[in-house]
């Protein structure tokens, strides 16, 4: 998959399926284990993550994270979850993370304390895939869907990813 924002090319790949926890319902992120391997990403470009810092041209993996509740981020974004980038040439393990693997792992996108980040945000669309998507901050998303697997049931989970736009933190 393939986006375009500004003038910086995103190319996508994800996994052939995101094994999810077993459970019933429509599959959601809490559904996922945290730091589990979600894809790859090549940014033709410098490009800034949802917190502003620069993310530089390269091709990194995507693990999903989730934001700690520990007081340093209350009131940051209404999503708890997102995509941490991490360098692909760093990352050769597919396995989760876990939280504090991921984290670390990903510090090393952006050279600093804080993980490279992208925001994911659960559209409430039915826009076609690598669509853009206006949140409900007002930040610029591209819809995608991966496929997911809960023990034996197939299935997908449809999001956005926020590739414009920023949160303080």
């Amino acid at each position: 998959m393939c986006a375009i924002a500004g003038s910086t090319t995103i190319d996508f790949w994800f996994v052939k399926v995101l094994p999810l926890k077993d459970g019933t319902g429509a599959p959601t992120w809490s559904d996922a284990e945290e730091g589990a391997l979600v894809g790859a990403v090549r940014v033709s470009a410098q490009f800034p993550d949802i917190r502003g810092r620069v993310i530089k041209p390269g091709v990194y993996t995507l693990r999903y994270g989730v934001q700690p509740e520990n007081g340093d981020h209350l009131g940051v974004s209404p999503f708890r979850q997102f995509l941490l980038l991490s360098p692909a040439a760093l990352d050769k393990d597919g396995a989760p993370r876990g939280h504090d693997g991921a984290i670390e792992l990903s510090k090393r996108a952006i050279g600093g304390s804080h993980p490279g980040v992208w925001s994911i945000d659960p559209p409430v669309t039915d826009k076609a895939l690598l669509a853009s998507h206006v949140t409900e901050l007002q930040h610029d998303a591209v819809i995608v869907e991966i496929p997911v697997k809960r023990g034996s049931r197939p299935g997908t989970m449809r999001f956005g990813i926020v590739l414009i736009g920023k949160i303080d933190a």
